[in-house]
């Protein structure tokens, strides 16, 4: 069965994948957005409300790690950083 090419050299499915992802990516913000708001600090202690962490693993399905990630991006970025100083060290 053949594909229909536009002028950018897409095909009609890889126009319906990139649909696909773009909407992912919004709906990952909103869910980010979210989790910021339900993982904020307690404002009367200052600290983060007991066992939500967990919580909002379950009900995203992601893991606590990426979790933690999405609502501290310098944590995801420290993280890395360390992987890759490691990686070079072990070369």
């Amino acid at each position: 069965m053949g594909t229909i090419e536009d002028v950018s050299g897409f095909t009609e499915e890889e126009h319906e994948l990139a649909a696909a992802v773009e909407a992912l990516k919004a709906a990952e913000e909103r869910v980010a957005a979210a989790l910021r708001g339900y993982l904020a600090r307690d404002p009367v202690t200052g600290r983060p409300v007991h066992g939500r962490i967990g919580r909002a693993a379950q009900i995203t399905g992601w893991g606590e790690q990426r979790v933690k990630e999405v609502v501290t991006p310098e944590l995801a970025e420290r993280r890395r950083a360390r992987r890759a100083g490691t990686e070079v060290a072990e070369r």
